[in-house]
């Protein structure tokens, strides 16, 4: 019996110190506008934010692209300087597009939160064989979201 409770104190202790080595940190919710070149609005994100241990940052969420629907996407930022870098993966089927596949990218200001990006998309339409491949930039501004 007492050799039956040493192993389930140890493995208590084992559990506690394993749950704190995956440590995270929820930081909330951001959004983001999304503009062109030119200063039209594109689309938004809306992400949360998760710091894992080491300053490593993991990013969940959406892109909501108005009338041409949502989609999920997800990444991760590192701090670099004053620096935040992001990239994010998207793909989806929107109708009248076979599949769509992004990966986008984003350099922003610590302490404001807005940027520039660019973004790599390759696009497959129903009527069409091969991909096309489309390159995009602009600025990024955080919005209440």
């Amino acid at each position: 019996m007492k050799q039956l409770f040493l192993l389930l104190i140890a493995g208590l202790v084992m559990f506690l110190t394993t749950t704190n080595s995956f440590a995270e940190k929820y930081h909330g919710e951001f959004c983001w506008q999304v503009f062109s070149e030119s200063g039209e609005p594109y689309w938004n994100y809306k992400l949360g934010i998760y710091e894992k241990e080491g300053g490593h940052v993991a990013l969940y969420g959406s892109i909501d692209y108005g009338p041409n629907g949502i989609s999920a996407t997800h990444g991760n930022a590192v701090y670099i300087g004053d620096r935040i870098k992001f990239t994010l993966n998207s793909a989806d089927y929107e109708e009248g597009m076979e599949v769509f596949a992004e990966t986008f990218a984003a350099k922003l200001n610590s302490s404001t939160l807005n940027g520039t990006w660019n973004a790599l998309t390759l696009e497959i339409f129903e009527d069409e064989t091969f991909p096309s491949s489309v390159h995009q930039s602009g600025t990024i501004s955080l919005i209440p979201c």
